[in-house]
């Protein structure tokens, strides 16, 4: 179900609904430790994940993997989206 979906059907019904942001780490242990984070964290029901655009100092690419649908966040059925800050926005 599409993320504008979910968040309309519980307004409707009086549900709270609420999302993860996370920040694409930068070496290869980071990334095992933020899914490993994402593995547990999914447990307490959000209704979807956003990641942050190159936060930190961080590989766009990375972030574009992680948003695209990696089979970590598949797995565990979880929508994604990219979150990215006005500040990284060309003038």
């Amino acid at each position: 179900m599409h993320i504008s979906k979910k968040l309309e059907q519980a307004r409707k019904e009086g549900q709270v609904r609420f999302s993860f942001e996370y920040f694409p780490p930068k070496t290869a242990q980071g990334v095992q430790n933020l899914y490993d984070r994402m593995d547990r964290m999914h447990d307490l029901g959000p209704s979807f994940v956003d990641v942050t655009w190159g936060a930190g100092g961080s590989s766009s690419d990375l972030t574009t993997e992680m948003v695209k649908g990696h089979n970590r966040l598949m797995d565990l059925r979880l929508a994604c989206i990219l979150h990215v800050p006005i500040c990284l926005r060309a003038r």
